[in-house]
């Protein structure tokens, strides 16, 4: 058959393929007995692409983070009123390696000098605050309109905005892919994605797919589908996080209940940077259900 790689173990040759002819073939770099493990459980009905949860897109693209991102401190120094500010995951995913992103965690990110506001005032210069104007005015004379992405827009200052996310999955990863729920309903730049969860699995994602997805198959085919570069630095683009393996919505549901009471413990370890405990602690739910023993 075409699209079909053979993986010779100590007693029988394995056969695998990608479920989809454009897919890629970096599974079949795997060990055998990883492989045998899994395969089935990313082509069965246990796991599936995170398309199914929802859609991943870009953030907003500012053309200068540096001029649009401002945190409290700057946005008060500049005389801005409270509405040419909108709130926002500042530059960059640091911040989001927990299972949520609340209001009193961009307040406190603020607090510590974060960017967390996005500079958007309105399209009508007579409008706006003495501040605003001036602060438009240093804009343009450090050359900011001319940056691509503003002067291909009017007026040069209002960026272009997204929807507030459900969750936010990070893009540039240093160890794995994160998603995070977007508890405290903030804009995101382009420097991570953000994931709209369908009808009707939002209410169920938002409570445990970061949660969920903390585990060994989805850490591994984070590796497969998305690009490594070097410095160990792992991307995923857009269509890539379509085909990250997460762990199915009736699977999530089953295991609801001992998800939600291993949460305090992942968290726990997720602020000591423990990554493979926090993983370990999800595998012991998830995969155990699956009959695979961890």
């Amino acid at each position: 058959q075409p699209h079909i790689s053979e993986v010779r173990g100590p007693a029988a040759a394995h056969r695998w393929w990608p479920t989809d002819t454009s897919g890629k073939w970096t599974a079949a770099l795997l060990p055998p007995a990883a492989l045998q493990v899994y395969g089935p459980l990313v082509s069965g009905a246990e796991f599936t692409g995170l398309q199914t949860w929802g859609e991943t897109t870009l953030g907003s693209v500012t053309g200068r983070n540096a001029y649009f991102a401002l945190s409290p401190a700057q946005a008060h120094e500049l005389g801005l009123r409270e509405d040419e500010t909108l709130a926002l995951s500042p530059p960059g995913s640091r911040h989001l390696r927990g299972l949520s992103l609340t209001t009193a965690a961009c307040r406190e990110l603020g607090e510590t000098g974060s960017r967390t506001l996005l500079f958007r005032p309105g399209p009508d210069p007579a409008v706006m605050s003495a501040g605003a104007r001036r602060y438009l005015a240093a804009g343009e004379a450090d050359a900011v309109p001319l940056a691509y992405k503003c002067r291909v827009r009017s007026p040069w200052w209002q960026v272009p905005l997204v929807a507030p996310a459900d969750l936010l999955l990070t893009y540039m990863n240093a160890d794995t892919p994160r998603l995070t729920t977007n508890l405290a309903g903030v804009r995101h730049l382009n420097s991570v994605h953000g994931v709209y969860l369908r009808e009707p699995l939002r209410r169920l994602a938002r409570e445990l797919l970061p949660l969920a997805s903390l585990n060994s198959v989805t850490l591994l085919g984070a590796e497969l589908v998305g690009r490594a570069y070097g410095g160990g630095m792992l991307k995923l683009e857009p269509r890539e996080a379509d085909q990250l393996p997460v762990p199915a919505p009736q699977v999530v549901q089953a295991c609801r209940a001992a998800l939600i009471a291993r949460r305090p413990a992942v968290r726990d370890a997720l602020r000591r940077g423990d990554l493979l405990g926090a993983v370990r602690l999800v595998d012991e739910v998830l995969l155990r259900a699956q009959g695979v023993g961890v």
